[in-house]
């Protein structure tokens, strides 16, 4: 195992700010392993490859979990790559298969179909994305693409609750009630947390391809971390 997640875990805090800092209780961090970081229930792979640093997929090879995800509360955190954006491209199902409600790409928007499609064309092929999806209390269905609210709806009807007796959660996985609304691509961290994040904390989550100024100021807050626990080291 590399040091990869808590690096990232790290400079995710100092991002946030480490006392504002919200912890996801399930991590999959892809590092040669389907395990949750965190010792909870393990990723169920449906065909892909497992690298170092990423799981690879071609359409309709993904992944799905049981008893990680509270079905009514959470926050789901992806960064990916789709292959193709264009038509309808499976993130989530919410219903194990059985129905076409759920989170997509649609022609390079966020898409909650059968409800709400974000304004902007946001997804590129072949481009790492962070897409984030919230559920809260009051039902409220809130989604992000690196950082930026896309859509939000009232979910009344229950469409992005889990529905299954396990409360599976599928990934890149679609029903096929319409054949072609899935594409080949890469995922390389799920995150799930057991709130639902405000819009300043997702804002503050790393987006899937730092800036070259956020990746400076990350490494520069990562150094006075480490060089903090230096100090410290040599006074005791």
């Amino acid at each position: 195992m590399t040091a990869r997640p808590w690096i990232c875990a790290t400079l995710v805090a100092l991002g946030m700010g480490v006392a504002q800092a919200a912890s996801p209780t399930h991590l999959y961090a892809f590092d040669n392993s389907l395990d949750d970081s965190f010792g909870g229930p393990a990723l169920i792979s449906f065909g892909g490859t497992l690298g170092a640093t990423h799981y690879s997929f071609d359409a309709n090879q993904g992944l799905a979990v049981d008893n990680a995800v509270d079905p009514d509360v959470y926050t789901i955190d992806i960064r990916f790559v789709f292959a193709s954006t264009s038509g309808y491209r499976r993130i989530i199902d919410f219903q194990g298969g059985g129905s076409d409600s759920g989170l997509y790409i649609l022609n390079s928007a966020l898409n909650f179909y059968p409800v709400i499609t974000g304004p902007d064309s946001v997804v590129v092929d072949g481009q790492p994305v962070r897409v984030t999806i919230t559920r809260d209390e009051a039902d409220n269905v809130t989604g992000y693409v690196d950082g930026v609210q896309q859509i939000s709806f009232l979910d009344d009807t229950g469409l992005a609750r889990f529905g299954t007796a396990s409360n599976t959660a599928r990934f890149f996985i679609d029903d096929n009630v319409v054949a072609g609304e899935a594409s080949a691509g890469s995922v390389d961290s799920i995150a799930i947390y057991a709130t639902a994040l405000s819009a300043q904390e997702v804002a503050a989550l790393a987006p899937a391809v730092p800036e070259p100024g956020t990746y400076a100021l990350m490494l520069v807050g990562l150094a006075g971390v480490l060089a903090l626990g230096k100090h410290r080291r040599q006074r005791l």
